[in-house]
């Protein structure tokens, strides 16, 4: 197996490397190839990587899986789905992710995610857990393994109505990337959303509850701010009723006590998922399909 990660990135200089040694570290039966697509950084972005490229060149670094391959390309784009695109066109891979500059992957996380695509040929992709850090690398939030419904992901609920997905969690098979891509021009911040929601229309996205990533909180990222709901609603230009009946349930969850949480974790099951939901877990090292009765894993 071989995972192709598209890495979309810009004035990275004070984050990529530990982005890149947290890729580096990666331990299983597997290959990675790793594509800096960079928009023509100012600073050393691309300095860095080359760097660490001409030490895996030389056999200066230890490496522990079948091989990793670095690839840097530098030039002006539109967007980071500009360059997200350009990244996989390149790519050679069978699973895909990308990962931005200054987020960074646990031990473990690709060989959990390549033996949940060895044991289980028929999902197409996966979503792991994603905790929160700050700038200083320290750690804020523990992630939480949720259920993502494929009608809703297809109906955009997720990060507008319902909880939000987190890309550096995602890894996806090459032929579902190529039944959707290119993300279209013009999704300069909310790629993201368009692409789950139509690859969502192919296949259902499986959670998987093992700690894949770690995503970073700073100031003057662009997810935060109002173009990247300016752009969700041009993805999906009405709320469905399906929609509005998640609002209903999800909004008080977020607003009331947290002591209520129990609660509503009741309730859902009774109102959207009678029968439950299929989500993967590790057992031994092993992949394990198990039942969830609520959108917690």
């Amino acid at each position: 197996m071989k995972f192709s990660i598209a890495a979309p990135v810009y004035n990275m200089e004070p984050w990529i490397a530990k982005a890149i040694e947290s890729v580096l570290m990666q331990e299983g039966d597997f290959e990675i190839e790793y594509i800096l697509q960079d928009g023509a950084s100012t600073d050393k972005t691309v300095e860095i990587f080359e760097s660490y490229r001409k030490k895996l060149e030389r056999n200066e670094l230890s490496i522990k899986c079948n091989g990793i391959k670095m690839l840097t390309f530098s030039e002006k784009d539109a967007s980071t789905f500009d360059a997200i695109n350009k990244g996989f066109a390149k790519a050679t891979g069978d699973i895909y992710t990308w990962a931005d500059g200054d987020n960074t992957y646990e031990p473990g996380a690709f060989g959990a995610i390549s033996k949940t695509f060895s044991k289980f040929p028929e999902i197409q992709w996966v979503h792991g857990i994603t905790n929160g850090m700050n700038e200083k690398w320290e750690k804020t939030s523990n992630g939480i393994c949720k259920i993502f419904r494929q009608d809703w992901l297809s109906l955009g609920i997720y990060s507008q109505e319902a909880y939000p997905t987190a890309a550096n969690g995602i890894f996806w098979r090459r032929e579902l990337w190529e039944k959707v891509a290119p993300i279209p021009e013009g999704y300069r911040v909310s790629g993201d959303y368009w692409l789950w929601m139509n690859m969502a229309k192919h296949a259902p996205m499986w959670a998987l509850k093992v700690s894949i990533g770690n995503f970073m909180r700073r100031e003057g990222q662009l997810h935060s701010s109002g173009p990247y709901k300016a752009e969700q609603w041009k993805a999906r230009p009405r709320r469905s009723f399906t929609a509005w009946k998640a609002r209903l349930f999800f909004s008080p969850q977020s607003r009331l006590s947290p002591r209520l949480e129990n609660f509503f974790l009741w309730l859902y099951p009774l109102l959207f998922m009678k029968n439950g939901a299929e989500y993967i877990d590790m057992e031994n090292g092993i992949p394990v399909k198990k039942r969830a009765r609520s959108y917690i894993c």
